[in-house]
């Protein structure tokens, strides 16, 4: 008989080559939903087994609205659709399985902790398609004694598939080879295991022409590392499809430690940690903002930095010239061709794009999430014709390591790097992000009409490569800038409000290291699907 106090383990860990063992019959990543309502749950993220290889508990993630929070479940408790590639769970609704206690790697499965779970499912089924009464639990007056064959109602594996690769799994660990190696005067104990055999479980598993994009790999073969930094917030898109189109492009070829930002963790610190955890790669996905502050972390280190845009205005990813769609992001980062870029530090905090003052900020902060929810990109718009309206002018100093300059102004920006739609940064129309200097761009209108005269004119620059010559629109370069202003100025920083002028900005030449395509995205001469009661006939070519 099994001791409950032998330890569960991944079934990864238990056998490292699960994968090919297993083939196209693994349940990791298959849709978790109640049995009857089929509301989805979550998706199976893992499997324990005990020391002898029998199938314990599922790992189950509840998703992202509930911060990716894991629970086990019974392996009685399920049932395996392969063809819908779900699991079914018996007799537990989604509101009790989000009540469950929480599992994370870091929990050990002990006595007190099972004893809790059992008596959990040991309640009444509410959701079963059969209700069955609630249950007596074993006696387990004496956890050392106790073994889960006592309970089946919670731990007998059912499912035929996963029962012969169960027995493999019992055979390989009933050839575990203990060898006593003497090392000086101490004796140590090691576990050789034998290999699993290698012939794969063979079951008729037919695919769902329609079936959802997994939420985990089916392929063992990664050979890199990477933190993942993922905002469940950002943009207008579903983060729990994005999030699964991310790993099934990656994880087949990259190892991702998930990590999700919250309002008490951002993505700075999640990033520093990784940093100090020495990950490979960072990656970061999100809006500008989650992935500017994810950056900030790497600025002055050689850890590659991957970028998979999901926001409102994406001008990170455009700044540097980095696909804005997931699929291309992606495939940037599997590609693995790099490029080093320049960073800088504004009142000492990292900065990637750029620092805006007057005009940019209170546009910045008139464009508040539930507009950017709303309106998207025109959220941006909306709120500087706003700002319009109450056109901010101030007294300005300007000083570079050569020279100081005063003028009366409504917006300054500071840039290392912005696309053309940061419009106020265009003074010089083509920013470079590897010369080791800052582009500044002064704007000083008389009026509001000379306002939008002068945004205008930046447009036309940014598009047209050629720099502006308007008479209120001045710019310069340099490495280390310091603006004062009077009266004190918001100031944004790389799209985050971060407080009121002075600002001092200094440059990090070759402070970042960011993969990027191999040649520049083309942009498609042609679209014509999605067009409403489309159709198109094609003409048989003119004769010569």
């Amino acid at each position: 008989m099994l001791s409950n106090s032998m330890p569960l383990k991944k079934l990864k860990d238990f056998d490292p080559n699960y994968r090919e063992t297993i083939g196209s019959n693994d349940i990791q990543g298959f849709k978790v939903c109640t049995e009857l309502s089929e509301q989805k749950i979550g998706s199976v993220t893992d499997i324990l087994v005990d020391g002898s290889g029998c199938f314990r508990y599922l790992v189950i993630d509840l998703g992202l609205w509930i911060f990716n929070k894991q629970i086990v479940l019974p392996m009685e408790r399920s049932r395996i659709d392969y063809d819908a590639e779900r699991v079914y769970v018996i007799g537990v609704s989604r509101q009790q399985a989000e009540s469950l206690p929480q599992y994370d790697d870091s929990i050990l499965l002990d006595s007190a902790y099972e004893e809790q779970l059992r008596g959990i499912y040991h309640t009444p089924r509410l959701e079963s398609a059969n209700p069955i009464a609630a249950q007596t639990p074993a006696t387990t007056d004496n956890r050392n004694t106790y073994n889960y064959q006592q309970e089946p109602s919670l731990y007998e594996l059912n499912d035929p598939t996963l029962k012969k690769y169960e027995e493999q799994l019992i055979a390989n660990s009933n050839r575990l080879i203990t060898e006593e190696v003497g090392v000086g005067e101490n004796t140590e104990t090691a576990q050789v295991g034998v290999p699993i055999a290698e012939k794969p479980i063979i079951a008729p598993v037919a695919k769902s022409a329609d079936a959802e994009v997994l939420d985990a790999p089916t392929s063992n073969q990664a050979t890199r590392s990477a933190c993942l930094i993922f905002n469940p917030v950002a943009g207008q898109s579903n983060p729990e499809e994005d999030l699964a189109t991310i790993q099934q492009i990656l994880q087949p070829e990259i190892n991702l430690d998930i990590r999700l930002t919250t309002p008490e963790v951002d993505a700075d610190q999640l990033a520093r940690e990784a940093v100090e955890r020495g990950a490979d790669l960072i990656i970061a996905s999100g809006g500008d903002g989650t992935l500017s502050a994810a950056a900030e972390a790497v600025v002055g280190t050689t850890i590659p930095f991957g970028v998979i845009s999901r926001g409102t205005a994406n001008a990170f990813a455009t700044a540097l010239g980095i696909p804005t769609t997931i699929a291309a992001a992606c495939q940037t980062i599997l590609d693995g061709k790099t490029r080093v870029v320049d960073a800088a530090y504004c009142n000492g905090k990292p900065m990637v794009l750029l620092v805006g003052i007057g005009f940019e900020a209170e546009t910045v902060e008139r464009a508040d999430r539930a507009t950017k929810n709303r309106f998207g990109m025109l959220a941006y718009v909306l709120a500087g014709i706003q700002a319009l309206r109450n056109l901010p002018s101030f007294e300005a100093r300007v000083e570079t390591e050569d020279k100081i300059v005063t003028l009366q102004a409504s917006a300054i920006t500071i840039a290392n790097a912005a696309p053309p739609t940061s419009i106020l940064a265009q003074g010089p129309a083509e920013l470079i992000v590897d010369d080791g200097l800052l582009d500044v761009t002064l704007i000083a209108p008389a009026n509001t009409v000379g306002a939008v005269a002068s945004v205008y004119d930046l447009l036309q620059s940014a598009y047209s490569g050629t720099a502006t010559e308007r008479p209120d629109i001045g710019f310069l370069r340099a490495r280390s800038i310091k603006v004062t202003t009077d009266p004190p100025q918001k100031v944004v920083l790389d799209g985050e409000l971060i407080g009121n002028t002075p600002v001092e900005v200094e440059c990090v030449p070759g402070g970042l290291t960011i993969f990027v395509p191999d040649s520049p995205e083309v942009n498609p001469v042609e679209k014509l699907e999605g067009l409403p009661n489309l159709r198109v006939e094609l003409k048989e070519p003119k004769a010569d």
